[in-house]
């Protein structure tokens, strides 16, 4: 049985729909933004079959609350011993491919499918956890002219005191993955990584990545972690929003899930794949 966690910040409309399509594979778990206010959604969320919803959290963009809704629905949907596989994800993600093709890609498969980066290779990832962060008490996305003075006033003030944390994080890479249940089950276990990498920025970007680092499960880290994503076109976002211009791309791809849709015509293609 497959187990679908999500974060989710709005629309719900379509976290509905997604809901609906990987409801039918097995478990889900959604987590909706405590300040979304949307609170009112997650009763009709509930009335999805296999389908847990909760809004535990102010998830702020690059806080650690983030990661702490994924490794929470990740620990209450591996309640169920059924469970062989986790897939950490956004509400708007969806399928390239049918439900049978999907169960039959991770069917006996052990590997990793997550992103998996060398963080010597890029220098400018050290400022990320040399500083102490504090994007679970601030919305760093939030561009009011107070709350970026007084965010930039901290990161100055530990320049100036040369503040730098001893933290080693060689590896990084985005969190949405795919793994089998005894590599999730394994970095649910590792609390003191969790506990060094909370003032970290985007803490979720090194927390998996560094808790296979050195262990057995390292040599089952793909670097791949077969989402079809668009970084490189940042007018239509970062990552982009697909519609139907994407979907010969989606077609060759290669991967099983793509990031991230909103468009209801492309929904319609993808959900009636997933259902063939």
């Amino acid at each position: 049985m497959h187990a679908f966690v999500m974060t989710a910040y709005q629309r719900p409309d379509i976290i509905r729909r997604v809901l609906k399509v990987f409801s039918a594979c097995g478990l889900c778990y959604v987590h909706m933004d405590k300040s979304a206010g949307l609170e009112k959604e997650l009763p009709s969320f509930r009335e999805i079959p296999n389908v847990t919803a909760e809004s535990v959290y102010r998830t702020n963009w690059g806080s650690i609350n983030h990661l702490n809704a994924l490794l929470r629905g990740a620990r209450l949907l591996l309640q169920n011993p059924e469970v062989t596989h986790v897939h950490l994800m956004s509400a708007q993600d969806m399928p390239t491919v049918s439900m049978k093709d999907f169960e039959s890609f991770f069917k006996g498969n052990d590997q990793i499918y997550l992103q998996n980066l060398v963080t010597a290779d890029y220098p400018e990832l050290i400022a990320r956890y040399e500083h102490f962060y504090f994007m679970h008490l601030f919305n760093y996305r939030d561009n009011s002219e107070r709350n970026q003075n007084f965010l930039g006033r901290i990161d100055r003030i530990q320049d100036i005191l040369h503040i730098k944390r001893k933290l080693n994080l060689p590896r990084k890479g985005i969190e949405f993955s795919s793994m089998p249940r005894d590599a999730i089950e394994y970095a649910l276990k590792q609390k003191a990584l969790l506990r060094k990498i909370r003032y970290t920025y985007i803490p979720e970007e090194f927390f998996f990545q560094n808790a296979f680092y050195g262990t057995p499960f390292e040599s089952r880290v793909t670097g791949d972690d077969q989402r079809y994503t668009i970084w490189d076109d940042p007018e239509r976002g970062a990552p982009a929003y697909l519609d139907m211009r994407d979907l010969p791309q989606i077609n060759t791809c290669g991967k099983v899930l793509c990031r991230k849709v909103i468009d209801a015509q492309l929904i319609d293609e993808l959900e009636a794949r997933w259902f063939s």
